[in-house]
């Protein structure tokens, strides 16, 4: 049969390959452990540098030592789902065995698992390589014997691979399923936000150069010492700079750091705002006659703190106290730490 495509409205952004929506197509079985990339497209056949004339390459040194090599099987004209063993695509990164598949006319790879690289070149190529249980994958390989015009359907949308009734739901990040959706490649995805990008661009704040010009004396040009520059604070150093103010006390100068965008529920007082809600906190934090305070996660990227951490115990006033709070901040151009996702105290006495 012909495989089929439905598809979404057009992208806003231009499309590097047809939207995604639902494909149907036969399939081919691929019953071989360990196919590496080198098995799917030989190295000497990787002199092009465009994405075209793979085609012959796929599978040459299999398909030269065995006339009967499933791809060439009659039976299976015009499949555009491979059926793989497991660890398909291992070895080396080399993307033309994501090219030789798709120009060959494979649009989906169904494999218990994938080498890495592959998978996400694949992905990136708009070659669906879904991974499945191989309990499925042998399911399919018996519907496909019994019947080599079965259909395998596969839905983008719903993260679906339907066989002869059986249903297998699969795994796949938001941001390539959106993308392969609109029928972009990683290009299209960024101009599909060229607004925002260009906004940004427009009122961020201008980057100060470290360039400058100095008069020739003579046939060569005079050498001075660059002035000195204070090194960026690294993430963890920002980090420890913040806390460093709490172990010497000085609250209100750790408040002062932050934005005010905090909420502090003190029982039968008003909630503090701002960094007095913050300032406060900590200095309750610090009053601690006995307990235990935990930190269950603390995770530095991109010069952004996130912690999620938990208290009991007792404070000097003998009330008991137990608590979690979860806190996520970013150090901001202006020197500032503010709140990236949300900043929440949630207190229980």
């Amino acid at each position: 049969m012909t495989p089929t495509t439905s598809a979404p409205p057009p992208a806003i952004a231009p499309t590097a390959f047809p939207p995604a929506g639902v494909h149907v197509g036969t399939a081919v079985p691929l019953r071989v452990r360990d196919v590496d990339t080198d098995q799917i497209i030989p190295a000497r056949f990787c002199t092009n540098t465009e994405r075209t004339g793979f085609a012959d390459g796929l599978f040459a040194d299999r398909r030269a030592d065995d006339s009967g090599f499933v791809l060439d099987d009659p039976r299976h004209h015009g499949a555009s789902v491979l059926v793989a063993a497991e660890n398909f695509g291992t070895g080396s990164s080399r993307e033309a065995a994501v090219w030789a598949l798709a120009e060959h006319g494979i649009r989906v790879v169904l494999s218990p698992r994938f080498g890495d690289i592959f998978r996400a070149n694949a992905w990136f190529n708009g070659l669906y390589a879904v991974t499945v249980p191989q309990s499925f994958v042998d399911a399919v390989w018996r519907a496909i014997d019994a019947d080599p015009a079965t259909e395998v359907r596969v839905d983008l949308a719903d993260l679906t691979v339907t066989v002869a009734g059986i249903v297998q739901p699969f795994a796949l990040d938001a941001d390539t399923q959106i993308r392969l959706l609109r029928g972009q490649d990683a290009i299209g995805a960024t101009l599909h936000h060229e607004d925002e990008v260009r906004a940004y661009e427009t009122n961020r704040a201008p980057t100060p150069t470290t360039m400058t010009r100095f008069p020739a004396t003579g046939p060569r040009r005079a050498r001075r010492a660059r002035p000195a520059q204070e090194a960026p604070m690294s993430p963890e150093d920002r980090v420890h700079a913040l806390y460093r103010r709490i172990d010497e006390g000085d609250f209100a100068g750790f408040a002062a750091l932050f934005h005010e965008d905090a909420v502090y529920h003190r029982p039968g007082s008003p909630a503090l705002v701002g960094r007095d809600a913050i300032e406060a906190y900590y200095r309750d934090e610090r009053t601690v006659a006995d307990g235990t305070h935990t930190l269950s996660r603390v995770l530095l990227s991109d010069g952004a703190l996130a912690v999620d951490g938990a208290f009991s115990g007792h404070l000097t006033n003998g009330r008991e106290q137990a608590h979690r709070f979860a806190e996520i901040f970013e150090f901001g151009p202006d020197g500032l730490f503010t709140r990236r996702d949300s900043f929440l105290f949630v207190l229980n006495f």
